[in-house]
């Protein structure tokens, strides 16, 4: 989350004896503004940083106005979207639960770049009956429908440690299978290095911006001014 700050209000305002309400209002204007052109800027910053962030992601930014009495602005993302932007803002480490991560792997994933809901529970439930996929279902997650299914924790092969998790089977004949992962369920803490600067780009923005949109506004406040 930015939040943008203007300084040294109480300074114009000594110098424009009276005007107090139109210097206040014409900040929390330019505030605004301020901030919303810092919300229309991310998803194109976001595709730079990022590796193609889905629609979900760019969308997900909100502003809170400035008023006369707050003279703060504040660009963020909402609440769902920060729960997974807040490791690529700030970096950090992300503990797995009682059930490990929830990593999706070779499968195809939703609009928003998430598995599918309620997908792990069909992929399990075929798993434990050996049975395959339906042509519906295999077509919409990109995985074969003749493809056999595996859960559980499979055995370490080669040197190789295969993680707990979802995984198709490939006859590789003569007996011997080959195990591709659809979904894996690590259960390690996943770190993650700041990939995007949030903070950077709104100074940036609110630097190059902001008394451009002050002035205007505060031109517009004095002219309509009673």
């Amino acid at each position: 989350m930015i939040t943008v700050k203007i300084t040294g209000v109480d300074a114009v305002k000594a110098h424009l004896a009276g005007l107090g309400k139109q210097v206040s209002f014409a900040a929390a204007q330019a505030l605004t503004q301020t901030a919303g052109k810092i919300k229309d800027a991310t998803p194109a910053e976001l595709d730079k940083a990022l590796d193609r962030p889905v629609a979900f992601t760019k969308r997900g930014l909100f502003v809170r106005r400035a008023t006369r009495a707050n003279l703060t602005a504040t660009v963020g993302f909402m609440r769902a979207q920060a729960e997974y932007m807040r490791y690529q803002i700030e970096g950090g480490t992300r503990n797995p639960g009682a059930g490990g991560l929830k990593l999706p792997a070779a499968i195809k994933p939703d609009a928003f770049g998430n598995i599918p809901r309620g997908l792990i529970a069909q992929l399990v439930a075929v798993a434990r009956k050996e049975k395959k996929l339906g042509k519906v279902k295999a077509r919409r997650i990109a995985v074969s429908n003749k493809a056999a299914l595996f859960y559980g924790d499979p055995a370490d092969v080669g040197g190789h440690k295969f993680p707990r998790g979802i995984y198709k089977e490939i006859d590789l004949g003569g007996g011997r299978k080959q195990l591709v992962p659809l979904i894996i369920f690590p259960n390690k803490a996943a770190r993650y290095k700041p990939r995007f600067d949030f903070q950077r780009l709104g100074e940036t923005i609110a630097r190059r911006e902001f008394d451009a949109l002050f002035a205007a506004a505060l031109k517009n406040a004095l002219a309509t001014a009673r």
